[in-house]
C-alpha cells in the first residue's frame, strides 16, 4: 500500500466516513509511521550500515539520523561492533554508559573553583591552581578541561602550560590536540557553567562502547524558498538557492519544517540536492511553496556513539550494523519497505493509536492484538530459526 492507501484503509478499520473530520491526516501519517517503527524494531529487516572514521582522543561520533537499535548480537547477547586498525580487526562489545560514567568520575580530579572565563586559547578560574595539571609545550597532555556551557553544549581542550593572570596558575594554555600542538578548544564554545579536570586516558583499540542521546542538537534552519513549489500528490519541492541541505546544515528526512508564511508545518521527507528537498506540509493556507515564503527548518534529536576509553589513533575504522527507522510515508505514493500484507499490521497499530483518543480504549486493544499476530507470523516467516531455537526439558524420572 502507499500512502494514499494507507489512509483509506485505516479509514475503513475505524469505520470513518471519507467526509468524517475525527480522523485529520497528519495525524494518521503520524500514526502509521510509528506502525512502521514498531514493525521494523520488532522484525529487524530493514538494515543500515554506517562507517566511522577515528579521530585522535575524541570518544564521541554522531550516529546516522535513521539508527534505530544495534543489530549484531554473539550468543551471550551482547551487542558488538566491529573495530579495524588497518592491520588488525577486533570487537568492541556494549557497556552501559551508567558503568563507563562511573570510571570517568574515578578520572576525574578537580571541578571548577571561582569566576570563569573562557577565551579562544586560555581558560581562567581566579580561584583554582591548574599547576598539578599543567603540561609543557610540544609534550603530551596528560590532563583535559570538560567545560560545560550555561546552553548544555559540552566543550572540552588538552591543558597545556600555565598563563598567569590574577593569580599565580590560575589561567591555562589550552590545545585541541593531545600533542599540544594547536591551540583551541573541541566542541561547542559558549559561557562557562562548570567544568572538571580529568587524566587523559587513550589506548590503540578503546575497551567498550556505549550509545547515548547526543547532547546538542543541529542548528535550527531558516530561509526563504526562491522559487514556486506547488504541492503535488501529498508532497512539495523546496528550493532555496543558497542552501547547504546536505552538508553545512545536517538536514535529514524526519526533520520538522514549518512554511511561516502560509502557516503550514510538517515533515522533511528526502534530500534531492544541496538547495532542494521534498516535504509534506499541512494545516496552511495552500501547503505549498511560493517564492519568498520563510521557512524554518527543526533537526531532530540525535544519538552518538561513545568509545572507552578514546583511541589513541586517527583513521581506525568503525563499522556499525544497526535496525533503521523507516523514511516517513506522508504523501499519496510514498511506501514503507515491507511486504504488502504487512501494511495491515501498520494500520492495525495507527488505529490501536486512534482508539486512545475516544473513551473506549479497551476496544482498540484489539487492533493492537491484530498487529502483533500480524507481525509474529511475519517473523515466522523471514526467520523460520526462531522455532527451532526453544529450550525444551523432560522431566521423566530417570531409571
Amino acid at each position: 500500500m502507499d500512502g494514499k492507501d494507507l489512509l483509506r484503509r485505516l479509514r475503513q478499520v475505524l469505520d470513518e466516513e471519507s467526509t468524517g473530520t475525527w480522523l485529520d491526516d497528519r495525524t494518521s501519517y503520524d500514526f502509521l509511521w510509528e506502525g512502521a517503527k514498531e514493525c521494523s524494531r520488532r522484525l529487524k529487516n530493514v538494515i543500515g550500515m554506517q562507517q566511522i572514521v577515528t579521530t585522535e582522543n575524541v570518544p564521541n561520533y554522531t550516529l546516522n539520523h535513521d539508527f534505530m537499535k544495534l543489530m549484531m548480537m554473539n550468543r551471550q547477547s551482547r551487542f558488538f561492533i566491529k573495530y579495524s586498525t588497518g592491520s588488525n580487526n577486533s570487537f568492541l562489545y556494549f557497556n552501559d554508559m551508567e558503568d563507563i560514567r562511573h570510571r570517568d568520575n574515578i578520572r576525574t580530579f578537580d571541578i571548577n573553583q571561582s569566576t570563569m572565563t573562557r577565551n579562544a586559547t586560555t581558560f581562567v578560574d581566579i580561584g583554582q591552581d591548574f599547576s598539578d595539571w599543567e603540561t609543557a609545550a610540544a609534550s603530551d597532555a596528560t590532563y583535559r578541561i570538560m567545560v560545560t556551557h550555561t546552553s548544555g553544549a559540552k566543550e572540552w581542550a588538552f591543558i597545556g602550560p600555565a598563563s598567569t593572570t590574577t593569580n599565580t596558575d590560575d589561567t591555562i594554555a589550552v590545545y585541541s590536540d593531545k600533542g599540544l600542538t594547536s591551540t583551541g578548544w573541541n566542541g561547542t564554545s559558549g559561557t562557562p557553567s562548570y567544568y572538571k579536570i580529568e587524566n587523559v586516558s587513550t589506548t590503540l583499540i578503546p575497551h567498550c562502547f556505549s550509545i547515548r542521546s547526543k547532547d546538542a542538537l543541529h542548528s535550527q534552519v531558516t530561509g526563504t524558498a526562491t522559487s514556486d513549489g506547488d504541492a503535488a500528490g501529498g508532497k512539495a519541492l523546496l528550493t532555496d538557492t543558497s542552501a547547504l541541505f546536505w552538508t553545512t546544515d545536517y538536514v535529514k528526512p524526519g526533520d520538522s519544517i514549518h512554511n511561516t508564511t502560509d502557516g503550514s508545518t510538517g515533515i522533511v521527507l528526502s534530500i534531492e540536492s544541496a538547495t532542494t528537498l521534498y516535504c509534506a506540509l499541512f494545516g496552511g493556507t495552500d501547503n505549498e511553496w511560493d517564492t519568498s515564503d520563510a521557512y524554518v527548518i527543526q533537526p531532530q534529536a540525535r544519538i552518538e556513539l561513545y568509545l572507552d576509553p578514546p583511541p589513541s589513533t586517527s583513521g581506525h575504522i568503525i563499522d556499525i550494523q544497526y535496525v533503521k527507522i523507516p523514511a516517513p510515508v506522508y504523501s499519496d505514493y510514498g511506501v514503507y519497505p515491507f511486504r504488502q500484507h504487512l501494511n495491515e499490521a501498520i494500520v492495525r497499530y495507527a488505529a490501536w493509536l486512534y482508539k486512545y483518543r475516544d473513551s473506549i480504549p479497551k476496544f482498540g486493544d484489539a487492533f493492537y492484538t491484530q498487529f502483533d499476530g500480524l507481525v509474529r507470523r511475519e517473523a515466522e516467516d523471514l526467520n523460520p530459526y526462531i522455532k527451532k531455537r526453544q529450550w525444551s526439558a523432560s522431566f521423566k524420572r530417570s531409571r
